[in-house]
């Protein structure tokens, strides 16, 4: 169903553009993707990579179509099969462009939230050196709105400055660590802005708040245990049901004379859970440099939140559920570190491969270390 209502979508898009004789350009980019952990046991974050080598968990491919209709309207539509979705299409964008002047425009559809620097390209593997974006800034599990958004792009001295208001909301299949929930991300509104000064220096600051509701969690079946034991206001700590969170994020990037830094820092922060009063912080910093056609790189990341102990305060110690509230609030509990070293050798145009290990540390006992090796052959046309 999912992929015949993308190619339903899709070709209705085509044919559009075709009908009002519009010019249509078809672009697309994909990666071939294999890895694996180097321990038995091993779990990697955000992922299901284990220690059997997988081609699916991050192997893509994707088709866009962009259309200009006239000198002020444009149509972009773009299918994406994941392989650990066993290659089912889905429509990841699809949305129409509006110039409205004075340079301003406006989007409506389904487009890119824009959480991340790189966002937009998310998933084009050739856009960046490494084989995924850094896990520790990484993690948001819905990568896309449906909305409206209006940008603002002008150049004021020697900095080009895009300035993006956002609003829209999200409804679908959400993965964390490569388990898939039913998820809601509603009312997104936020702004994310990005400045670029004399092509070499880039900065940018995002903040965009929503309600976010998840179903199919172990929390679902805690807070109905709560709720036959009289626990409903504890109940509604746990579960995930219209409440309310937010996302800053700060970044830079340095690109001069073959040398590659950037950085950002985020601040994630949610109401009525068991990360309530605990803001999340997620950091990386990455450095690389070019060699001709070849670029080695380094990342350091850190995931940190705190737990949240006041939880317990209305159960007594003897309580049946005393234990799985504290194991709940435990959960949420991160002092992860993220280590990375990998290459990336330009063979080709339009062609890229790239190898990557990344080392994961935590402090949790519970949460376990893990290694991972991982290579990939990336490609636009």
């Amino acid at each position: 169903m999912k992929n015949s209502l993308s190619v339903a979508i899709a070709a209705t898009l085509i044919l559009a553009a075709a009908s009002a004789q519009a010019e249509v350009r078809v672009s697309g980019f994909g990666q071939v993707v294999a890895g694996a952990t180097t321990g038995e046991g091993e779990r990697f974050p955000q992922s299901a990579y284990t220690d059997e080598v997988s081609f699916k968990e991050e192997s893509l491919f994707a088709v866009q179509v962009d259309s200009t209709l006239n000198d002020r309207v444009s149509v972009t539509g773009q299918v994406l099969a994941r392989g650990h979705e066993d290659f089912d299409a889905e429509l990841a964008w699809a949305y129409a462009n509006v110039t409205l002047g004075k340079g301003w425009s406006m989007k409506a559809g389904r487009q890119r939230t824009p959480f991340y620097r790189y966002s937009d390209f998310l998933d084009v593997g050739y856009a960046y050196p490494w084989i995924r974006t850094p896990v520790s800034m990484y993690n948001q599990p819905w990568s896309n709105n449906d909305g409206i958004s209006f940008t603002h792009t002008g150049y004021f001295g020697d900095w080009y400055s895009q300035l993006q208001l956002v609003y829209g909301h999200f409804e679908g299949d959400a993965r964390f660590d490569g388990y898939n929930y039913d998820a809601k991300l509603e009312n997104i509104v936020g702004f994310a802005w990005d400045g670029e000064y004399n092509e070499w220096l880039s900065l940018r600051a995002a903040y965009l708040q929503g309600d976010l509701s998840v179903a199919g969690t172990s929390m679902d079946d805690l807070a109905a245990a709560l709720q036959a034991y009289g626990q409903p206001g504890l109940a509604a700590e746990l579960d995930y049901n219209e409440d309310k969170g937010s996302f800053a994020n700060v970044g830079f990037k340095v690109d001069r004379a073959n040398w590659l830094v950037v950085g950002e820092y985020a601040i994630t922060r949610m109401d009525d859970t068991a990360m309530a009063g605990n803001d999340r912080a997620d950091w990386y910093l990455s450095a690389g440099r070019r060699f001709g056609n070849v670029m080695p790189h380094l990342t350091w990341g850190r995931r940190d939140a705190d737990v949240r102990t006041d939880l317990l305060a209305a159960l007594p110690p003897e309580h049946p559920l005393y234990g799985p509230v504290a194991s709940a609030a435990a959960s949420e509990q991160l002092d992860e570190s993220f280590v990375g070293l990998g290459v990336r050798w330009d063979f080709a145009t339009n062609v890229a491969f790239k190898a990557d290990w990344t080392r994961y540390d935590s402090r949790i006992a519970e949460h376990g270390d893990a290694d991972m090796v991982s290579t990939g052959l990336v490609f636009t046309f």
